[in-house]
């Protein structure tokens, strides 16, 4: 019987602790607010979309990225289609063709007050 009991404390001590860990975390990780995007280059984004639609849905839930930005490196893919099939998916990601991407590229890459890792 004391070995019943001694087993039962054992489970509720480390149960308590648990509890008080996960807390701790939840409190301090909501407070870490980041501003950092992604930036995804992409080629054959048309032929795959539903499977991009799938990655960035998941980039987006656990890693709470402000914002996506795709950069399509075909440039026979149809944009718009893209676009389209995007904002229908529950997350906002900005797609830019080739052109635009080279641009916003290259002033990212100009900016000083960027850091990349």
């Amino acid at each position: 019987m004391f070995v019943l009991q001694v087993i039962i404390c054992v489970i509720f001590v480390y149960g308590i602790l648990s509890l008080i860990q996960d807390i701790i975390n939840e409190i301090t990780y909501k407070k870490v607010f980041h501003k950092m995007k992604l930036v995804v280059f992409a080629k054959e984004l048309e032929e795959k979309i539903d499977e991009f639609v799938i990655e960035f849905y998941n980039l987006k839930k656990i890693n709470s990225y402000k914002q996506i930005i795709v950069i399509d490196l075909n440039k026979n893919d149809d944009i718009e289609k893209i676009k389209t099939r995007l904002s229908n998916s529950e997350i906002s990601v900005d797609v830019l063709n080739y052109e635009e991407g080279k641009e916003y590229t290259l002033n990212l890459l100009q900016n000083e007050n960027i850091s990349f890792f």
